[in-house]
């Protein structure tokens, strides 16, 4: 991932659900026009590849960077309640 602030950016182009359940994250991705656009023209692709899309977005997840981080979790819901989760104080 040579460019970490132009994924992060690609990042809010996705709609993600970040549910919260039994101390795991899950997340529903949908994946907009605009993201397809930019992650095959990143890529190299000529057509979209969930397999080459899943290494990506876990890679930016692991490589622990903050506005991932914020951007994932700050509407992160809990799989029983559909609450909203709270940052632990």
């Amino acid at each position: 991932m040579s460019d970490n602030s132009e994924s992060v950016k690609a990042l809010e182009l996705l709609n993600i659900e970040t549910v919260h359940a039994n101390g795991e994250f899950k997340f529903n991705i949908e994946v907009t026009e605009e993201f397809e656009s930019w992650f095959k023209e990143k890529e190299g692709l000529k057509k979209w590849s969930e397999k080459r899309f899943d290494s990506w977005f876990k890679g930016l997840i692991s490589a622990g960077i903050p506005e991932v981080h914020r951007i994932l979790l700050s509407e992160a819901v809990d799989a029983q309640t559909g609450k909203p989760v709270k940052d632990a104080p």
